[in-house]
Order: structure tokens, then sequence, then C-alpha cells
């Protein structure tokens, strides 16, 4: 087993690590505590939320690793990683102090559709068999 595969399975298993940690702090927020105002939006936000979503990069990170064959969608899928964590980022800001109006998380859906399409034209560009000449 290479070395690639094994930080691959690392970073899989810490993703879904924190995934589980996301789910128990929902799981205690919304039903243990009963948190359920408006008031409580920053706490899932940076308790539950953010995990979530950090946590789904990291195991997409860890996917992509173990099966990288070619540099080039490896740069694809860097740039993809800066625009969802920038996107997380102003996520969290705008949640820190919860936000009604959509026009705040226009700029996030753009930077984490970015990223997916980078994640997704990576994945494509890794697929492709290199010709044989």
């Amino acid at each position: 087993m290479s070395a690639r595969s094994v930080v691959g399975i690392v970073f899989y298993v810490l993703g879904l690590v924190v995934l589980i940690f996301a789910g128990l702090n929902f799981n205690n927020l919304f039903f243990a505590q009963k948190l359920l105002a408006k008031s409580d939006i920053p706490t899932y936000s940076q308790m539950v939320f953010i995990p979530i979503l950090l946590g789904v990069l990291v195991i997409l990170d860890g996917s992509f690793i173990a099966n990288l064959k070619r540099g080039s969608s490896g740069v694809l899928y860097a740039l993809g990683n800066l625009a969802w964590l920038y996107g997380f980022y102003l996520l969290y800001q705008r949640l820190s102090v919860p936000v009604n109006e959509i026009d705040a998380y226009r700029s996030v859906f753009y930077l984490t559709f970015a990223g997916v399409l980078a994640f997704i034209i990576g994945a494509i560009l890794n697929d492709i068999n290199k010709s044989s000449k």
C-alpha cells in the first residue's frame, strides 16, 4: 500500500470522525438542550454546520489523495479547496450574526459552486486515460 493511499485513508477517517462529532453536537443542541430560537443560529453554525462542511471537505480530500493520478487534477483540487474554505469562512461570518438577507449568502453560494465545479473537473481530468505514444 502506497503512502498516498495511507494518507488518503487517514483523511477519510478523520472526515468521518468530524461528521460524527457534528452529529453528536446537533443531537445535544437540538434534542437535549432544546436550542430552537433564532438567537441560537451562531451556536449551530459553530458546533454543527461548519464541522459538517469541513468533514465533507476532508472526506473529499482523502478520496482525491488516495486516487490522485495526475498533477493537473491536484491543482484543480487545491483550487477547489481554497474556494470552498473561503466560502466556509464567509458563511461562518454571516452565521455568526444571523443575517436573513439572501444577497448576503450569494457569494458563499458562488464560491462553493466554483469549488465543486473545480472538484468535478479535477476528477474528470484524473480519470482520463493517459495517451499511449
